[in-house]
């Protein structure tokens, strides 16, 4: 991240990376979206928690699965998890050995509902958390919002409250349900192959689309390679990881302590001395 990037990401908690995704790139995810569109899942109205100003005629669409669907379909998702886009920017805020915790299309028609505004940097979670410590910014989990359809200003879509993430005091539901103060957030414009890099503890939710074309946002969730959002039992790699880069294979693992961020030559020696047992 340039020294610009790090204040701003700092200040508001939300970074676009423009032109992350090339045409081409863009091209081919809406193709295997549009392959699959059958299987996009509208969900019943229950994201906007009764909110006089977030409720809609329709709900969301949902679709899951990509990693796992047939090739060339799998591919463009497959290359998102461990894009060069954006994968210094995640190594800056999460340390090197970051984790990929999950992938999913968003899809928004015409007078499909909003999200009411959740997370925010009080109650802290530490799963999920921010925070800067000599010379460096610390994240929890942390999402790339890639997107595959033009968002313009005015079009409803993703929104935040900026700087939230440091917040130290509770937010009422008034503000959450986006009721009072909306002046204060900011519904983020970003064309087709944007990505919209956010902290989970920034608080945000979405604005009911309003627009005729389709929303369609790839959500990545990413956390530090020691953290993991929801963890239990036996682990095992994926049926498709061995038909994955390097570069993809290493952000898929179980959470795992890491002696190399230390920066430490007493820690390098425990390391070593680890690996010997």
């Amino acid at each position: 991240m340039t020294e610009e990037e790090k204040y701003l990401f700092d200040v508001h908690g939300y970074l676009v990376i423009r032109g992350a995704l090339s045409s081409e790139e863009v091209a081919a995810a809406n193709a295997a979206v549009d392959h699959h569109a059958d299987k996009i899942k509208i969900r019943p109205n229950d994201l906007a928690h009764k909110s006089r100003t977030l409720t809609g005629i329709i709900g969301r669409g949902d679709l899951a699965g990509m990693l796992e669907w047939g090739k060339p379909h799998c591919d463009p998702f497959r290359e998102m998890i461990a894009h060069p886009g954006y994968s210094s920017h995640l190594e800056c805020l999460l340390g090197p050995g970051f984790r990929l915790e999950g992938l999913g299309v968003i899809t928004m028609d015409e007078g499909a509902e909003g999200f009411w505004f959740h997370e925010g940097g009080e109650p802290m979670d530490r799963s999920r958390s921010y925070l800067y410590r000599n010379g460096r910014m610390y994240c929890g989990m942390t999402n790339v919002a890639v997107q595959l359809s033009d968002v313009n200003p005015g079009d409803g879509g993703f929104a935040c409250l900026p700087g939230s993430h440091k917040a130290n005091y509770p937010c009422s539901d008034e503000i959450r349900l986006y009721h009072t103060h909306q002046d204060r957030f900011l519904q983020i414009a970003a064309k087709a192959g944007d990505a919209i890099l956010f902290v989970e503890c920034l608080m945000h939710g979405t604005l009911p689309w309003v627009a005729r074309h389709q929303r369609r946002s790839v959500i990545i969730r990413y956390n530090s390679g020691v953290m993991a959002s929801g963890v239990m039992g036996t682990w095992s790699p994926p049926a498709f990881y061995d038909d994955l880069t390097d570069a993809q294979k290493a952000v898929i693992s179980m959470p795992h302590y890491r002696y190399e961020d230390k920066g430490s030559k007493l820690y390098k020696k425990y390391e070593e001395e680890d690996s010997e047992e």
